[in-house]
């Protein structure tokens, strides 16, 4: 994994809009579609999700999520990017910007994710489609593509779910 080149932020600048798409105030009005990439079909309550969230579910689910993103790298052509998001961060940071070259580096982002051990931003250029790393395995997914669609049937494939 190397830095990613001032070039390629700007291309990702100029997709997006910032890199930090989390922050939008209203991505409904920016993106075409949005879903939260989920081991859940519904969302959860309250009392369901105290009952179930935590390293048990993290354990058991983590595999499906590394099974879906080696499935998008396989079907999914195009550029892979990341972004380090510090968890306790201010403003977004350029610097923190890396290419994936190979499938494995993604791979082990994503581990480090579904254990909460650090969060990142994977934007699929060519898709026009970025995911969101966030606790509890529910991740944002924001996208302009009809690509979505391959996303999602990556997700079902995966036994996964991307709700609305």
């Amino acid at each position: 994994m190397q830095k990613a080149s001032e070039a390629e932020k700007l291309n990702i600048l100029d997709l997006f809009g910032r890199l930090d798409v989390e922050e939008y105030d209203n991505p409904g009005s920016i993106f075409k579609y949005i879903g939260i990439l989920d081991v859940h079909a519904k969302r959860l309550s309250e009392e369901e999700a105290a009952s179930i969230l935590g390293s048990e579910l993290i354990s058991r689910n983590e595999s499906k999520f590394v099974d879906y993103f080696r499935r998008c790298v396989q079907t999914i052509p195009g550029r892979i990017f990341v972004k380090r998001c510090p968890i306790n961060a201010g403003r977004d940071s350029r610097e923190n910007v890396f290419k994936i070259e190979e499938s494995d580096e993604l791979l082990d982002i994503i581990k480090q994710i579904a254990r909460e051990e650090g969060f990142y931003n994977i934007y699929f250029v060519e898709a026009m489609t970025v995911v969101v790393g966030n606790f509890d395995l529910s991740w944002p997914i924001y996208s302009f593509s009809e690509d979505y669609r391959t996303f999602n049937q990556i997700a079902r494939e995966a036994n996964l779910y991307i709700r609305n």
